[in-house]
């Protein structure tokens, strides 16, 4: 497990540059036990979920590099990576603030995508676009605002109020990276036969991941901290 919160200068401006204004630890108290630990537990699986997309747009920015995509698609991407790593410290803070995820062997070696093997450079990009941001930041966008609007203690809703934000600009962002691929100054690199099997991969990607949030969505301890909803509350 990585160290998410401490750093020895001169490195700390730069986590300090990243995440921005230190949030408040919130008196947690009010809550029961049950609520809280479900809650720690939930907020430090966010970890890896965040650090993941770390891995795997840092993959993306390196391919778009090597494709010599534009310059501005490659701030974007930059951008994005800031952005989910600036989410892994906001869940490794939440988790503190309901006691920790010391305990619960956080591995975050390895996390990205398995290796490309002989897959191409721009298909690969063009996979990691479709599949991870056009599709699996879009529909977390429905999971997010379902979380926040459930969430009632002010301090968690406000971290999930950023995520979502964050959330759907990464959506829109993987759009326009999309049309790279599809019209853009990239659509050479990729084949048609691509872009079809692409777009397969992208729709069952779609149908598993909400049956997955509808198959999760299941209620339980911890709703008032952002750990739980229920399928009512998904639009």
């Amino acid at each position: 497990m990585i160290d998410l919160l401490d750093a020895a200068a001169p490195l700390a401006r730069f986590a300090v540059d990243l995440r921005g204004a230190t949030r408040s630890a919130p008196d947690l108290a009010s809550h029961g036990d049950d609520d809280r630990d479900a809650a720690r537990q939930v907020w430090a699986a966010r970890i890896i979920d965040e650090y993941r997309s770390v891995a795997v747009f840092a993959e993306l920015l390196h391919l778009l590099t090597d494709l010599e995509a534009p310059f501005a698609a490659l701030c974007a991407v930059q951008h994005l990576i800031g952005d989910e790593l600036r989410h892994t410290s906001w869940c490794a803070s939440v988790a503190g603030w309901l006691g920790g995820h010391g305990d619960l062997g956080i591995d975050l070696a390895d996390i990205g995508l398995p290796p490309r093997g002989d897959q191409p450079k721009a298909r690969r990009a063009f996979d990691i676009v479709g599949r991870e941001l056009v599709v699996a930041e879009e529909e977390s966008i429905a999971m997010f605002a379902a979380y926040r609007d459930a969430t009632v203690e002010p301090a968690l809703r406000a971290v999930l109020v950023d995520l979502l934000r964050d959330e759907v600009r990464h959506a829109a962002t993987g759009r326009a990276l999309f049309q790279l691929f599809t019209r853009g100054p990239l659509a050479t690199t990729v084949s048609e036969r691509d872009r079809a099997e692409l777009a397969a991969t992208m729709a069952t990607d779609r149908a598993d991941l909400r049956a997955r949030y509808r198959a999760t969505a299941r209620g339980g301890a911890g709703r008032a901290l952002g750990a739980s909803i229920e399928a009512v509350d998904l639009r």
